[in-house]
């Protein structure tokens, strides 16, 4: 026989309907599960409003610069995008099933979908540790880290800190007026014959082999630390330009060589103040990049040194030739001619952008990638962490027919995780 104080401390230990975690100020587990309901789509309606601020700043940067999004889209690999989306989809499927097999009391069918959802989420976060790595190696990054390696198509840039692998420049970067110090070159000294295919540049360019030393200063008679010259290598040999699979344009295969690169966000154009003294008014520079055909990389001992011709003045001749050209199309002088003349289709035209160099702003298109991409990455690292809480109190068995709330709350988490990302995935890596 137990007594009234007795009874209500089994009442308390089980809690209404025979289970410990509906809570006591509840009236009974359905009312304890409509709460938990509501507070969950409460919080999930702040997280919409989070995101949708980030896909404002999305909408008004694609209208107004639009030319940064197709260029910088195709350094996403699409299908790690798709793959992911398929892994989400499927994950959101289990994560359903789950609340169902709660609802069921399938004890072991419930430990099985979370285990599968907790998969998926790892599996997701993996691939895009791929890509985060590849973009971090190959300096695709934001803001001022923004300092590609490769464009979209696969050609060598120009780079602010020289650290590609396979490349050199003669670029000489300066942090503290974020300007190049040396190794830009007005494009008028590069552009020398527009008759030809591609673009001439009469330069001697050679690889340098240095040493730190310590010497002495004749001025203070203090001792500092200075590069000395060891060796120096002629580049005589000239790579391709960047271009487009052509009739009549041989396959490169000797290395190393150089060739100029135009790359704005390390050789900008001419300020008006320079381009009045030079009497250019605003002609861009370019940079020469030495290409090894390999993946090594190349310290601070190893730097670039190029001298460039001024073109030779233009002559009645040439002026002529410039306006005729065969009959084939009109050049204006400084202008590359392209043999065989090919009509590019719409096609050819974002491929040949994809291997030029990125447009003024693109940095703009990683920031914005890595803070959407990043911020939901956050959001599924945060899901998984639920959803190991749950697998431990499954296993525990924790979970019945009157009481799965937990269970469900996390699912409907997981549906606005995926549905944020199936947003992402078509504005981001489908936007051509």
């Amino acid at each position: 026989m137990t007594t009234a104080h007795e009874e209500h401390g089994v009442e308390h230990d089980l809690g209404h309907h025979g289970s410990p975690f509906v809570q006591h100020h509840y009236d009974d587990a359905q009312h304890q599960f409509d709460s938990g309901k509501f507070g969950i789509w409460l919080f999930l309606a702040q997280e919409v409003l989070f995101f949708s601020a980030l896909f404002v700043q999305y909408v008004l940067y694609r209208v107004h610069h639009s030319e940064i999004f197709n260029y910088a889209h195709k350094w996403l690999d699409v299908k790690f995008g798709a793959t992911n989306t398929a892994v989400l989809i499927f994950s959101s499927l289990t994560a359903a099933w789950a609340v169902r097999c709660a609802q069921r009391n399938q004890r072991r069918g419930l430990i099985a979908c979370i285990v599968i959802t907790l998969l998926c989420a790892c599996t997701f976060l993996g691939i895009k540790y791929l890509e985060y790595s590849h973009k971090v190696h190959e300096h695709i990054l934001f803001g001022r880290y923004f300092d590609p390696c490769i464009s979209p198509g696969n050609a060598e840039l120009l780079t602010q800190n020289n650290e590609c692998p396979g490349t050199k420049s003669t670029i000489d970067w300066d942090y503290g007026s974020e300007k190049a110090k040396t190794g830009c070159f007005e494009e008028s000294k590069i552009d020398v014959d527009p008759n030809q295919p591609g673009v001439q540049a009469d330069c001697a360019v050679a690889e340098i082999t240095r040493e730190k030393k310590t010497i002495e200063d004749q001025k203070t008679h203090k001792e500092v630390e200075t590069w000395v010259e060891k060796s120096r290598r002629v580049i005589a040999a000239r790579c391709p330009e960047p271009h487009l699979p052509e009739a009549g344009v041989a396959e490169h295969e000797q290395f190393p060589c150089w060739r100029p690169a135009y790359q704005p966000v390390v050789c900008p154009d001419l300020t008006d103040a320079e381009a009045r003294r030079h009497g250019t008014a605003g002609r861009p520079q370019d940079g020469i990049l030495v290409e090894y055909g390999d993946s090594a990389e190349r310290g601070e001992d190893i730097v670039i040194d190029a001298t460039c011709k001024a073109p030779a003045p233009a002559t009645a001749q040439s002026i002529e030739l410039l306006a005729s050209n065969n009959g084939e199309h009109d050049l204006k002088e400084g202008q590359g001619a392209i043999h065989p003349i090919h009509i590019a289709t719409e096609e050819d035209e974002f491929e040949r952008a994809s291997l030029g160099p990125p447009p003024e702003h693109t940095g703009m298109f990683l920031t914005i990638y890595f803070a959407m991409t990043g911020l939901h990455g956050i959001h599924v690292l945060f899901g998984i962490f639920v959803f190991t809480w749950l697998l431990m109190r499954s296993i525990k068995g924790h979970f019945t027919p009157e009481y799965f709330g937990p269970v469900d709350y996390a699912a409907l988490y997981w549906h606005i995780v995926d549905i944020i990302w199936i947003f992402l995935f078509p504005l981001l890596y489908l936007i051509h």
